[in-house]
């Protein structure tokens, strides 16, 4: 394959500067090998600098993120299969649905709240002065518990964005949506590390 012709002009423009151009000329055969390198070369460095799927942190410091499960909650079906993956079962009709707003900034409680949404990997943060819908359902299988427990889900954009189980009966608590057996498997190996 003989290298391209390679020509250059040179053109005076208005104001007197010059511009140079450069044209080569070459056959449809080789700019064909060009865009073929050109794409493989783009190829490769994405393969190189892209996050690798499969590979996660599976040290004792790790965290259960929700990018492993199902987030899509545009309907009744989505928001109970969302909390099914975690191990609930809930009432298929919620106990409320209201509007909520995402503090534009976060006082100690909700700072806690989101490091709790954090271990999950939700981040309400990225919601901050946003208006977000709360879906509440009740609990039918909290371990040891019969009734007043209750699921919340924080949707936007028809996507589960944080979520909790809670009680306000007589053993008040909030945590993750994690299974308590879960969050005590949690537990153990951070504490092992």
């Amino acid at each position: 394959m003989k290298p391209p012709d390679v020509y250059f002009n040179s053109l005076k423009i208005q104001g007197g500067i010059n511009m140079f151009i450069k044209t080569f000329k070459t056959s449809k055969v080789e700019l064909i090998i060009l865009i073929i390198g050109l794409v493989f070369f783009i190829a490769t460095l994405w393969y190189i600098f892209s996050p690798k799927s499969g590979t996660q942190n599976t040290s004792a410091n790790s965290t259960t993120s929700v990018t492993q499960f199902l987030v899509n909650a545009q309907t009744d079906a989505d928001r109970i299969n969302f909390l099914s993956q975690f191990g609930w079962d809930v009432e298929h009709d919620p106990l409320d649905v209201r509007e909520i707003i995402i503090p534009a900034s976060f006082d100690e409680t909700y700072t806690e709240y989101n490091d709790m949404q954090k271990s999950l990997g939700f981040d309400l943060s990225n919601y901050s002065g946003s208006k977000v819908k709360k879906w509440v359902y009740s609990v039918k299988n909290y371990p040891g518990i019969a009734n007043d427990v209750k699921a919340t889900l924080l949707i936007a954009n028809g996507k589960v964005i944080g979520g909790d189980i809670s009680s306000s009966g007589g053993e008040k608590f909030t945590h993750s949506l994690l299974l308590p057996a879960e969050r005590a498997k949690k537990e153990v190996s951070a504490s092992q590390a």
